[in-house]
């Protein structure tokens, strides 16, 4: 009950200060509508949007996304948008600048497709794993993105979040490698707990997917331990030049 009334309390305030002081549309910069929004109407409206009702929200169907991931170890690939602007500015403004209202907004967008996501598919995962991060990278960042972006998921779909996947060393960062310099990197990246009980569908969370190296090696790891169907989520996927 003081839970409730507190909670109610602050959505008051909260409206009440932005009728005095409106936020900044974080693409225009002109006022938002509302206390909670991130971006004015008319951004929000021209955002780019995927072709989920060809594709069946899996986006391995398109051949422009799939002309870019050798071999994919997954089955679907749900992702936001393209790793185009403006999506491309907020995550690495959300990353590498420590920027919460930019996490925010991301998280808000990848919480509305998981929702149309929903309302149209049959079944859903049984369970939700992330990418990990290393334990001095994540101190020094402050926080693991996609383990952000996996607890809106679980939240919105209402499925259990498992924290099963672990990194075993410090890798040099994926950005800028090669394909190749990528897959080198990540061998032996990661290790699951010993006797873990893998669900047979899961959804794996990470921010971007590029070449799909890392998701592909974290597949391997799951398929070894019992999963059968693994969906890929992320913000954004970056298109093969």
């Amino acid at each position: 009950m003081e839970f409730n009334l507190l909670s109610q309390l602050l959505s008051q305030f909260g409206h009440l200060w932005h009728l005095l002081l409106p936020s900044p549309c974080l693409w225009c910069s002109l006022p938002v509508h509302g206390s909670s929004c991130q971006l004015c109407r008319c951004c929000q409206e021209a955002l780019p949007q995927l072709p989920y009702q060809l594709c069946h929200f899996n986006l391995l169907w398109l051949p422009q996304v799939a002309r870019g991931l050798k071999k994919p170890r997954f089955d679907a690939l749900l992702s936001v948008s393209y790793y185009r602007q403006p999506y491309q500015h907020w995550l690495q403004r959300w990353k590498f600048q420590q920027d919460y209202g930019a996490g925010e907004l991301l998280q808000q967008q990848f919480a509305a497709v998981l929702t149309q996501y929903k309302a149209q598919c049959h079944q859903l995962p049984e369970a939700i794993v992330y990418v990990p991060m290393h334990r001095a990278r994540q101190r020094k960042r402050g926080f693991n993105q996609a383990e952000l972006l996996a607890q809106i998921a679980a939240k919105v779909l209402d499925i259990p979040l498992l924290p099963l996947l672990q990194r075993t060393g410090r890798q040099q960062a994926q950005v800028g490698l090669s394909r190749k310099q990528r897959q080198a990197n990540l061998r032996h990246a990661f290790t699951l707990p010993p006797q873990s009980a893998v669900p047979a569908y899961l959804a794996l969370v990470d921010d971007v997917i590029t070449t799909g190296a890392t998701a592909n090696e974290l597949c391997r790891l799951l398929r070894r331990h019992g999963a059968m169907h693994i969906s890929l989520w992320t913000v954004a996927v970056t298109l093969a030049d």
